[in-house]
């Protein structure tokens, strides 16, 4: 099952990666011509800016699924290291496990605010407001995904702790290095 499960996420963190440098590039692009219209052509783009806050609003939650892949994301370890190692465990599965239902709290409600104020339209692109909304279910569904996986790895043992990016050189030379 972990196989299987590692292949998924695997596939997963590449397209997320592939979709982050699109939606960049497109940020770029659009800024570029913002700039270019405004000082060059003396005209503004109006529909530059509220393209450009839907696109970070994009970037920055599939960042976020992105660096929970990785294993990555924005955690305060100051008791847990100084803990013996089976309650930092402890409290690292039990992080995961709270994460996991967190998220999945954030997916039904984010799909609830789609589904109810997500019809709006934007005021520039005309656009309903449920292109940006949806960001946030998408983006906790990955997060819940990869935690799941995360997870199932550190309770079962199997897998491999870092099946996402595995490092290009070891530079270490194979000695465990800690930063104590």
């Amino acid at each position: 099952m972990i196989e299987v499960l590692d292949k998924i996420v695997r596939g997963l963190y590449k397209v997320l990666k592939v979709a982050l440098c699109v939606v960049l590039i497109a940020m770029v692009g659009i800024l570029a011509a913002h700039v270019i219209a405004r000082y060059v052509l003396n005209s503004s783009l109006t529909w530059s800016e509220e393209l450009m806050k839907i696109l970070l609003v994009w970037f920055g939650l599939l960042s976020v699924s992105v660096l929970a892949a990785r294993r990555e994301h924005v955690s305060i370890v100051v008791f847990k290291d100084h803990m013996p190692k089976k309650v930092s465990a402890f409290l690292t599965k039990l992080t995961q496990v709270i994460t996991v239902l967190v998220c999945i709290v954030v997916i039904y409600i984010g799909i609830q605010y789609v589904l109810t104020a997500g019809h709006r339209p934007t005021p520039a692109l005309r656009m309903p407001y449920g292109y940006a909304y949806v960001a946030i279910p998408v983006s906790f569904f990955f997060v819940t995904i990869f935690e799941f996986r995360n997870l199932i790895v550190d309770l079962t043992g199997k897998g491999s702790y870092a099946a996402i990016d595995k490092p290009k050189e070891d530079l270490t030379g194979g000695k465990e290095v800690t930063l104590d």
